[in-house]
């Protein structure tokens, strides 16, 4: 199916510096929360109708003066994107998401792009990546973070993404249907935020996560997924996605008893609570 949508995404060079300059929170739209939406239950996360309601509500609603709301930034110029890439958003995302896409389309919403997490492994053009997440390690510089993240996701665990931070500390959640525990997850995020910078990596939760919390704190929050993958995968040098056996990989979702979490005494340190 063609891509005909009249949809504008900011691209993720001009998100990343809104997030820096103006210090707004930020949710990503991407083609799980969209089957959530459409009924359909993904590999981390069940269909739940509050949910799919809830994601919608705040797709259609699109950004205000706080919170960012993003999207795919693929309505135009699909040729920056790989083949598989390309080939995903033609022959999938597109024609399953049409009816919704056209929703989206009426409210005419500017939203940011969902990339600014996923800098690398899809860009035919990979040759800015290690610039881009110099400027992107620039939100956390000497900040405290509390990064609330699944049981497998490990971010920043045997690698330098995060050491740029003045202190990290963990909340580690659910690996799959999260959801089911937002109240308690909410409750433990409140009372550690501090004056943190939080990170979010828990799937479709994270997006109900800060919309609820916005009105509550003063934190900046950002849903930044899977940006551990990414940087592996730009450390490594790959031009394939390949899984990571240590801890989560994005795309490689599908069975989580494949992880081997290795012993890390610095990781362990940072974690301040453990939501079964």
């Amino acid at each position: 199916m063609s891509n005909d949508y009249n949809i504008k995404v900011l691209n993720k060079e001009t998100t990343l510096q809104i997030l820096l300059e103006d210090h707004n929170s930020l949710i990503r739209f991407g083609d799980g929360e969209l089957d959530l939406i459409r009924g359909a239950s993904i590999p981390y996360q069940d269909y739940q109708p509050e949910l799919a309601g809830s994601l919608k509500e705040l797709l259609l609603e699109g950004s205000n003066r706080r919170l960012l709301v993003g999207l795919s930034d693929v309505f135009e110029k699909l040729d920056r994107y790989n083949d598989y890439c390309r080939n995903f958003y033609q022959n999938s995302f597109f024609p399953n998401n049409h009816d919704l896409l056209r929703e989206v389309e009426l409210q005419y919403n500017v939203y940011v792009s969902i990339f600014f997490s996923r800098p690398y492994i899809d860009l035919v053009d990979k040759s800015h990546a290690k610039d881009y997440f110099a400027k992107m390690k620039q939100l956390w510089q000497d900040r405290d973070l509390l990064i609330v993240e699944g049981k497998y996701s490990r971010s920043g665990e045997g690698n330098d993404l995060f050491s740029n931070a003045r202190s990290i500390s963990r909340l580690i959640c659910p690996p799959t249907n999260a959801y089911s525990r937002k109240k308690v997850i909410e409750d433990e995020i409140i009372k550690n935020a501090a004056n943190r910078l939080i990170l979010l990596m828990l799937g479709p939760t994270a997006k109900v996560i800060v919309a609820d919390l916005i009105a509550q704190l003063n934190n900046q929050m950002i849903d930044i997924g899977h940006i551990d993958s990414e940087y592996e995968w730009m450390k490594m040098g790959v031009t394939n996605k390949v899984k990571i056996p240590h801890k989560y990989t994005a795309e490689f979702n599908f069975d989580d008893k494949q992880v081997k979490l290795e012993k890390d005494d610095n990781f362990d340190k940072q974690i301040i609570s453990i939501i079964e």
